[in-house]
């Protein structure tokens, strides 16, 4: 029939549904990308929210995110979808009168009882009249009401999540008007600093020729720490007496911090995140900036801070939750904060960052944790990441046959010193961290390229131009991320481009700069772990030298015959100076952990022996020997500083409180100082006003050192 017939031509109903409702769907999200794509406000929505989905905005819960991004909730998106950065871009649409009224009353209500009328402090710290510790823009100051501070009083999500805003608003009306005076008082040292200088690519090439400049963590780029100053010399360095002190709040850490000076600019970092600009000439405050970071942040030893770098009129530093963060030099502002990595997982930030050129290069700590080691380059004026190296290799890429089993992912490596740099040769020198763990090498067995190894990148892009391995395979935690020395030497009738560096296995090694090959090395300190090294360089190991369940004995131990604490190379003496410290230790084995985000990763501990010593010695690069030794008299497990050699023929360095000037060709102590505090910090030195000071921090104290003006005067 043919009502029949043409029946069966029909949709089912349900399937007639079914496609109904896949129409309004797809009309729906075509109307909702439509809008992404016409409606600003949505668009920044969607770019934030995209950035919460891939992790990039992990200092902002979903929570904040719905509040923040609701429509009608007046915040302004547009910035924070371009940088991520909820600390330099959010802020409080609530600042009416009527909203700064209902701050005043919240604030009576809850936080009078600690912090005083009108926030004048009381049992809790004042909020006026000085800088909030954990961040002073609006996010920060949000984020500490909203989450509390673990450890203290100051419990989190008392007041509503909006009403906070406008506590916020209160607070900054308080601080507007009750801190005009301390206003007008950082006026008058803003007008007699002056901007900060221009502190150009130009000028950082230049750094470590010009006499009286400090505008890079190492001096310059070759990584020498050397000063041509002779203003200070053998024959008046023991004259050096106080210029001035500038004392900073206490700290649980102890700070590693090298000030960078530019103009009459002296930038220096205090643990955990803060920055301070001084003026060079008088120790008086210019401004300072504390970046609030989460309380859950993982280190494997101390949460400390090693300085800052400067380029343009930016000031750049790393933080312990892993964000490189860039500020106005002239005034601490913040420019912008790039997320570098995951805290969570283990990264964090310690040492400056290195600036080149138009980038700011970073490395990465948390080779205790199971994390994979990274070197990062970014853009300088935006923050924009442009390239990064990778320390362990995925499968199929060069150097991956060196990891079994699948070791790679949770491989370590990390980069958390600062390297060098050779502009002639365009290549970036940058020294790697052991492989997680660190004490159980069957858990990745192989070489682990490319832990503890010294890298020579292409500055531009990234790309690895060549590699020198210390210890393959190490089972020891001898982190390789001594920064190298890059020198020039007279050897068989040509100067010779070579890269130097104490390594803390216990070896000197010297290297061709140009192509990584193995010139000569030799022991420094006592070490029983290696019977000698190979023509190429590569150790031999003595039966037995790995930790075990029951403990090894070797000579270093787990510190290594040298850390972190900054090298030094004269040209002038032609000699290589380093801190040693001499003493063996236990290594241990226990049994595997597994590798979890944000728990240690390490498959063994360690025990120190019974005595150690430390000394300063300093190496001949040409034979790989020690010319001569001291020995401190301050035995402590304490960190040690750092050292400085200059033109005057003064070797700088400290010895627990005392910081002391030797005869760089000796060893022959000329000069020291009981600074009051144990100095963690390695030495610099720059001139103000035609006169060359010395400058270390110690304890929480920045002090700097000068001749009399008299005697200045007769150099």
């Amino acid at each position: 029939m043919p009502y029949e017939s043409n029946s069966e031509l029909l949709m089912p109903a349900h399937s007639l549904k079914r496609v109904t409702k896949a129409i309004i769907a797809a009309a729906l999200l075509g109307a909702l990308v439509l809008a992404i794509l016409i409606v600003p406000d949505y668009r920044w929505r969607a770019i934030v929210t995209a950035r919460k989905l891939t992790g990039l905005l992990s200092d902002v819960s979903w929570r904040d995110l719905g509040d923040i991004a609701r429509p009608g909730s007046g915040f302004a998106l547009r910035h924070l979808a371009g940088s991520g950065n909820p600390y330099a871009t959010i802020q409080n649409p609530h600042t009416s009168a009527a909203d700064r009224s209902r701050g005043r009353e919240l604030f009576a209500q809850n936080c009078v009882k600690c912090h005083g009328p009108l926030a004048r402090g009381g049992f809790a710290p004042a909020l006026i009249g000085r800088a909030f510790i954990h961040g002073d823009s609006d996010w920060a100051v949000y984020r500490t009401i909203t989450r509390g501070v673990p450890g203290t009083a100051m419990v989190g999500g008392l007041i509503d999540r909006r009403d906070t805003w406008r506590v916020i608003a209160y607070l900054r009306d308080l601080r507007e008007t009750r801190g005009a005076r301390r206003a007008d008082i950082s006026e008058q040292v803003n007008a007699t600093v002056g901007p900060a200088p221009d502190a150009t690519a130009a000028r950082l090439l230049q750094s470590s020729s010009e006499v009286g400049e400090w505008l890079l963590p190492t001096g310059g780029y070759d990584g020498q720490r050397f000063s041509r100053d002779t203003q200070l010399n053998v024959g008046n360095v023991s004259g050096l007496a106080v210029q001035w002190i500038h004392q900073f709040a206490t700290t649980s850490a102890p700070n590693e911090s090298v000030p960078v000076v530019s103009g009459n600019y002296l930038y220096v970092s205090l643990p955990p995140a803060t920055v301070y600009a001084l003026d060079a000439r008088s120790g008086a405050e210019v401004w300072h900036y504390t970046r609030a970071i989460p309380s859950d942040f993982h280190v494997c030893c101390l949460a400390t801070t090693r300085g800052v770098a400067v380029l343009g009129q930016r000031v750049y530093f790393g933080t312990l939750d892993a964000h490189l963060v860039a500020l106005d030099a002239s005034s601490g502002r913040v420019l912008w904060d790039q997320a570098v990595a995951d805290y969570k997982i283990g990264y964090s930030i310690t040492a400056a960052p290195l600036p080149v050129g138009d980038l700011v290069i970073t490395g990465i700590a948390g080779s205790e944790f199971p994390i994979r080691g990274f070197i990062s380059a970014y853009d300088a004026a935006t923050g924009a990441l442009r390239w990064r190296f990778r320390t362990v290799p995925e499968p199929g890429e060069k150097g991956s046959e060196t990891w079994g089993r699948d070791s790679w992912k949770t491989g370590g490596a990390a980069t958390w010193g600062i390297g060098a740099y050779d502009p002639a040769l365009g290549l970036l020198y940058w020294g790697v961290a052991s492989a997680a763990p660190d004490f159980d090498a069957s858990l990745r067995p192989g070489d682990n390229l490319y832990a503890n190894c010294l890298l020579a990148l292409d500055v531009r892009t990234g790309k690895l131009v060549w590699y020198f391995q210390f210890l393959p395979g190490d089972d020891h935690d001898w982190d390789s991320t001594q920064t190298p020395s890059l020198i020039d030497v007279q050897e068989n009738g040509h100067v010779a481009p070579l890269v130097a560096v104490a390594n803390r296995g216990g070896f000197f090694y010297v290297l061709d700069r140009r192509t990584g090959r193995f010139i000569r090395a030799a022991p420094f300190a006592k070490q029983t772990w290696a019977a000698g090294l190979t023509a190429s360089g590569r150790p031999i190991r003595m039966p037995k030298s790995s930790p075990s369940a029951q403990g090894t004995f070797l000579y270093p131990s787990v510190n290594g015959a040298t850390n972190w604490w900054p090298s030094s190379y004269s040209p002038s003496t032609g000699l290589y100076y380093v801190n040693v410290e001499d003493g063996g230790g236990l290594f241990f084995t226990k049994k595997d952990p597994g590798a979890k985000p944000g728990r240690m990763y390490i498959a063994g501990t360690t025990a120190y022996g019974d005595s150690f010593s430390d000394l300063v010695k300093a190496i001949d690069p040409l034979t790989a020997t020690v010319r001569w030794e001291r020995r401190n008299s301050t035995v402590t497990s304490a960190p040690r500083g750092g050292l400085l050699a200059t033109a005057g023929g003064l070797l700088f360095g400290s010895d627990g409180p005392q910081l002391y000037a030797l005869e760089a060709s000796t060893g022959r102590q000329l000069w020291s100082f009981n600074a009051g505090g144990h100095i963690s910090a390695p030495p610099m030195t720059f001139r103000i006003g035609g006169q060359q000071l010395i400058a270390v921090v110690a304890g929480q104290d920045l002090i700097t050192l000068a001749l009399p003006p008299i005697a200045s005067s007769k150099r």
